[in-house]
């Protein structure tokens, strides 16, 4: 009787076991995908904000490697060092006014977006598309479009 009771409890404490390493893996999962959310948000936030202070060095912070750029006069695929003289040359010689955000979201892809629109000193005015990716779990600016209109 002694034994059958034992082989009980060994029976309910592997499956109580499993049960708690299936709690910890799904909160590890969950935790780490709300982690992943949360930096691609630090990621847009970090981008908008760069550009509405004109802080050109805190907006390259965020760049991949490499990204795209593209802009009215040339589209190319940059390393990061290269993305920052591009991006440093176009933003001096187009002086930001403003910068407002007019529509963020996720892509069919699950990379997420940024639509805002640029206005320069000089009036001119520009849509500006920007596309956060996650690479190796971390979020960067992957692509960053100036489009006249």
């Amino acid at each position: 009787m002694y034994q059958l009771k034992s082989i009980k409890l060994n029976v309910i404490n592997r499956k109580a076991a499993r049960v708690v390493m299936l709690l910890f893996v799904l909160f590890s999962v969950s935790s780490i995908a709300i982690a992943q959310n949360s930096t691609v948000k630090e990621v847009k936030e970090s981008c908008v904000k760069a550009l509405k202070n004109n802080d050109i060095d805190a907006f390259v912070k965020t760049f991949s490697d490499p990204i795209e750029i593209a802009l009215p006069d040339e589209e190319n695929s940059y390393s990061k060092t290269q993305a920052s003289m591009v991006i440093r040359k176009f933003l001096q010689k187009n002086k930001l006014q403003s910068f407002n955000v007019k529509q963020t979201g996720k892509s069919t892809g699950g990379a997420e977006f940024i639509i805002g629109e640029m206005i320069t000193t000089t009036g001119v005015k520009y849509q500006v598309y920007m596309l956060i990716t996650l690479i190796d779990s971390k979020a960067y600016l992957h692509l960053i479009e100036f489009e006249l209109i």
